[in-house]
């Protein structure tokens, strides 16, 4: 009875000690990259609910969820060396992080706010690499772009490279037949409604309601000088060895 009561203790302390330390939550999870950089308030999620503080070199997994708070920034570099960085107040989830052998598949969900990415050039046919919002999709083959989201709409722009886009409609049109093909709304540049995916190449971008309305555009290179988030992105992008 009392070797029983000995084994309970040290049961519930092996519990607490797990809970105590969150990282064990994505101990059999995939692993999708690390935080490099970090300033102000960054928290990471494992299970949606209990938030932590992030640590720099903290290894980041498969389903986690990443936030910002007010003047904060967060950079993960993936496995793969592509980089995702986080302007403040922004939420995004590593919803998919799949790696074998012969392919690697990757989706990262932008709830709120502002993430640059630096991807590396996929070159096998079986990767995938997308950016997702309630809104719109990017599917990347390697290049640099910034994707803004908020309650009206979703903004891609691409500054090196090209990134292929769509309504967010699409993916669930074949589990709701009530929904729409996107249409053109007033712009610059209207799309052509006959096309399922738009192409943004290097200095334009493409900006996505939630009807499904698109309206693509260059981007205005004399307001690029005044961006802060577009300058300190291009700075710290100088410096590694990553390139579209």
């Amino acid at each position: 009875m009392l070797k029983m009561k000995k084994l309970s203790k040290i049961s519930l302390l092996i519990c607490l000690c797990l809970a105590t330390f969150p990282s064990f939550a994505g101990a059999n999870r995939q692993v999708a990259g690390t935080v490099t950089f970090m300033m102000g308030d960054v928290f990471i999620s494992h299970d949606k609910t209990t938030w932590v503080n992030a640590d720099f070199d903290m290894k980041i997994h498969q389903r986690d969820q990443i936030r910002t708070g007010a003047e904060s920034r967060c950079e993960i570099t993936l496995e793969d060396g592509s980089i995702v960085r986080m302007e403040e107040n922004s939420l995004q989830c590593f919803e998919k992080v799949e790696t074998t052998s012969s392919s690697r598949k990757s989706s990262i969900f932008l709830s709120a706010g502002k993430i640059w990415v630096n991807a590396r050039k996929i070159v096998s046919k079986n990767d995938s690499f997308q950016v997702r919002t309630d809104k719109a999709v990017c599917a990347i083959r390697g290049t640099q772009f910034r994707v803004d989201t908020g309650s009206n709409h979703t903004r891609i722009s691409a500054y090196g490279g090209e990134v292929a886009t769509w309504s967010a409609l699409f993916d669930r049109a074949d589990k709701d037949a009530a929904i729409s093909k996107p249409y053109p709304v007033a712009g610059p540049d209207p799309v052509s409604m006959e096309k399922w995916v738009e192409i943004v190449k290097a200095f334009q971008q493409i900006t996505i309601d939630a009807k499904g309305g698109y309206e693509k555009q260059d981007l205005d290179i004399e307001s690029l000088s005044e961006d802060a988030w577009t300058i300190w992105n291009m700075t710290r992008d100088s410096s590694t060895s990553i390139h579209p």
